[in-house]
């Protein structure tokens, strides 16, 4: 069985703009301006669903009870196929009809068919008021047991699953699997011994792109005895952003965390899995305040220490962009990039990259690779050609291609550079061809180009 996985928009894009001039100055009475700017692009939008408040059960606008302990509870909001959500004014807040009296809340989200990130536009105010939370948080890997071996966990939306643990009495083999992304950590080798990866985040300081984070990597396996099954790795924390025409205002806390890695069921013969990394959180707003956190770490380990130990995932990445900030600084982690004033909400042109077939067989329109799922049987092992298609991504970039053993042995890469002749009208098509041997793939293709 193999695995596919689609990298849709994973170019990583950098604009400079330089304005040359002279400037003349004069003292002036000071004048105060102020400008009504929508910065959500959504001011006129017919698509809001209203008003948003976690904790009016009139105003939820979808999001439904998903349990948890019944004294914090949970809340979910579907997202939509382009990842977009729209609403007049939106507060996540204590709820008072859980049984418990009033607690705070925790809003998630669950991920659409093409796992994109999450897109909150607010025609005025965005609020998270203390003690709630909003999360997009991937989750922990799984420990490994006597029955099974510890599995990868699923990334929040926008992120990437953990590598999967070896155990030998089960996958035959030693090494753990690689976390999936483009900063996915590799699995632990059993001989000389090496600990998982943990994931690391890849994107620029813009996040334009905006996506997840990355996978660590799984636990290994050095002996066939019914003890050796090593964790899951971490899921890569989710990508979240949110524009608001008015005041984003965080008193609680907004987390994009990576998962921590499974632990393993005998640290004499199999190893922890490593811990996702920190996902991205984008705030644009005109202000943005409050006393509380906003959190892209990364995963960490179970910390048994010595052979078995496993790695902690990296951290993500957060961007707050508005014209008044005076949200603490020690209120995020990772320290968060700052801007002035907000930017674009997309880039001016949108690139691709896409997997379009292996050995012959077309690729799903919403493949499920990044969860670890299986997408294309293939007949037989041997030599398999990885079909590709570019749109908007110019000719001279280098296209990489990784594929990734469910567990078993170490990810392999092959580049490929777009020629004129391989494109038309800002599309391009090409292949390469890797020499399989039996078992399950991930396999992610990616390009890296910079703008002029």
């Amino acid at each position: 069985m193999r695995q596919t996985n689609e990298r849709l928009g994973r170019t990583l894009l950098r604009v400079a703009t330089i304005v040359l001039g002279t400037l003349m100055t004069a003292a002036a009475t000071p004048v105060g301006v102020a400008h009504a700017i929508d910065f959500c692009a959504c001011g006129g939008s017919p698509n809001s669903l209203g008003d948003f408040d976690l904790g009016d059960l009139t105003k939820r606008a979808g999001a439904a009870f998903n349990g948890g302990d019944a004294c914090s509870p949970v809340f979910v909001l579907q997202v939509p196929d382009d990842g977009t959500l729209v609403f007049d004014s939106f507060l996540v807040r204590s709820v008072s009809d859980t049984g418990c009296g009033t607690r705070g809340a925790i809003l998630a989200f669950r991920r659409n068919a093409a796992n994109t990130p999450v897109t909150i536009l607010v025609k005025s105010d965005f609020t998270v008021a203390g003690g709630s939370f909003v999360d997009v948080s991937g989750a922990g890997g799984v420990a490994g047991t006597a029955g099974a071996a510890g599995v990868g966990g699923q990334g929040g939306p926008g992120g990437f699953v953990g590598g999967d643990g070896a155990y030998q009495l089960v996958t035959f083999s030693s090494q753990g699997g690689a976390g999936v992304g483009p900063g996915g950590g590799v699995g632990a080798v059993a001989s000389p011994f090496a600990a998982a990866a943990g994931g690391t985040f890849v994107g620029v300081p813009e996040l334009r792109p905006l996506l997840g984070g990355s996978g660590g990597g799984g636990g290994h396996s050095s002996s066939g005895s019914e003890t050796c099954s090593a964790g899951g790795g971490g899921g890569g924390g989710g990508a979240l952003l949110i524009a608001a025409n008015g005041t984003i205002t965080v008193n609680g806390e907004i987390h994009a965390n990576g998962g921590g890695g499974g632990n393993t069921r005998n640290t004499g013969c199999s190893s922890e899995a490593s811990g996702g990394s920190g996902g991205a959180i984008r705030l644009v707003a005109s202000t943005i305040q409050g006393s509380g956190f906003v959190k892209a770490d990364g995963g960490g380990v179970p910390g048994n220490g010595g052979s078995a130990a496993g790695s902690s995932g990296g951290a993500g990445r957060i961007r707050l962009e508005g014209i008044t900030n005076t949200l603490r600084v020690d209120g995020t982690s990772p320290v968060a990039i700052r801007a002035p004033a907000p930017g674009p909400l997309v880039n001016p042109i949108t690139p691709t990259v896409k997997i379009t077939a292996i050995d012959g067989q077309a690729s799903p329109v919403n493949p499920t690779g990044h969860r670890g799922q299986v997408d294309l049987v293939l007949p037989a092992p041997g030599i398999v050609q990885v079909d590709l298609r570019a749109t908007d991504v110019p000719t001279g970039t280098a296209l990489e291609v990784t594929l990734k053993p469910k567990v078993g042995a170490p990810p392999l890469s092959q580049r490929v550079t777009l020629t004129p002749a391989s494109c038309n009208a800002g599309t391009c098509n090409t292949a390469v061809s890797f020499d399989l041997a039996a078992g399950a793939y991930i396999v992610e293709a990616r390009a890296t180009f910079e703008t002029p």
